[in-house]
């Protein structure tokens, strides 16, 4: 009788664990007790598991297949970039099979080692920011490209938009035209790209002296629907900012439509700049103003990114940072002297 061949989705429903724990125990990475460790090697040793990296032969012919892990495939920025990925590598004889993590980490490290246990060619992801991928990635023999993210101890390729200088330069508009109130709606806590454009965003507001207030900032899943949601707090507050800058464009099309519903006029009651530059941002009835990544351009060189490491998989890693451009459209106009009435209450600052 043929033995069982064990994935590590096998183990984990076997121990009754998560995939993640035996992930992080059989790659020593932390997060794990060492109790929980020890059970899971014991385990492995017991059936003769080995990380498919490790057992199947370095020879073997792979299959030109490439793994390409994204947050949600709705968005049109990750579908637009996804397309261009495609398009570049199905010209070279490679076929590409898409994940939807639904920025879930556990389902990340799963289709890392579906990539692995398959003998796929490669390995590109848009992943969140988390110690177990990045051991993970380290770990693995794939050849790898990182699209639009930074992780510790990341030792592939990866191409990227300078998320600090975007966040910067949004805020700068709105301080430009006369906005000093200015919130700022926030990605996931786990996206790096999140997190450097808040960091932009707050030195940019350091540099002109202006205060970044608690109560003006939120956070979303980069979803429409979160978007109207964020509109209701925004519009029960007592005091509104008369600028914001939101994480992306999903968000921001969400939060207008919610603010516009309530009776407001954009940008006459609110000035809203943005991130990503979706197809949809420039129609007539929207005209976003928005920051763009140039998401064809990116998944452009993404998808060659990955052909050289083909070609070439002795070469130095590298990384390719992108420059962010404005685009100036109608969801973002001057201050009115109303608009910027000195405060009714003392602020709290967040983090400067």
């Amino acid at each position: 009788m043929k033995r069982k061949e064990y994935t590590i989705t096998d183990i984990a429903r076997t121990l009754q664990v998560s995939t993640a724990s035996v992930s992080r125990a059989l790659s020593g990475a932390p997060g794990v007790s060492q109790k929980l460790r020890e059970r899971i090697t014991s385990f492995c040793d017991e059936i003769g598991y080995l990380p498919a990296s490790v057992s199947r032969n370095a020879h073997a012919e792979k299959p030109n297949i490439i793994a390409l892990i994204l947050g949600d495939v709705r968005n049109p920025f990750y579908a637009n970039l996804a397309f261009a990925i495609q398009k570049r590598l199905m010209n070279s004889k490679y076929m590409t099979v898409v994940f939807n993590s639904e920025y879930n980490e556990v389902k990340e490290l799963e289709f890392i080692d579906i990539a692995e246990q398959f003998g796929f060619s490669g390995l590109m992801l848009i992943t969140a920011q988390s110690e177990a991928i990045s051991q993970k990635l380290s770990e693995t023999r794939l050849p790898k490209v990182l699209v639009n993210r930074i992780l510790p101890h990341y030792n592939g390729d990866s191409v990227l938009t300078d998320n600090f200088q975007a966040g910067y330069e949004a805020a700068l508009h709105l301080i430009t035209l006369g906005h000093e109130r200015i919130g700022f709606i926030a990605g996931p806590e786990n996206s790096s790209a999140s997190a450097q454009r808040f960091d932009g965003f707050r030195q940019a507001m350091r540099n002109y002296s202006l205060p970044v207030r608690r109560e003006f900032i939120w956070h979303s899943d980069l979803k429409l629907e979160t978007g109207q949601k964020l509109a209701r707090n925004f519009l029960a507050l007592s005091e509104r900012p008369s600028g914001i800058v939101s994480v992306n464009d999903m968000t921001s099309l969400g939060f207008i439509d919610g603010c516009k519903k309530a009776g407001l006029s954009i940008p006459e009651d609110l000035s809203l700049i943005s991130f990503d530059d979706i197809p949809i941002a420039s129609l007539y009835d929207i005209q976003l103003t928005t920051i763009s990544q140039h998401g064809e351009e990116m998944g452009l060189t993404a998808a060659d990114l990955m052909l050289r490491r083909l070609e070439h998989p002795d070469r130095e890693p590298e990384r390719v940072i992108m420059k962010p451009r404005l685009i100036v459209r109608s969801t973002t106009g001057p201050c009115s002297q109303q608009q910027n009435m000195p405060a009714r209450f003392t602020t709290q600052s967040f983090g400067v």
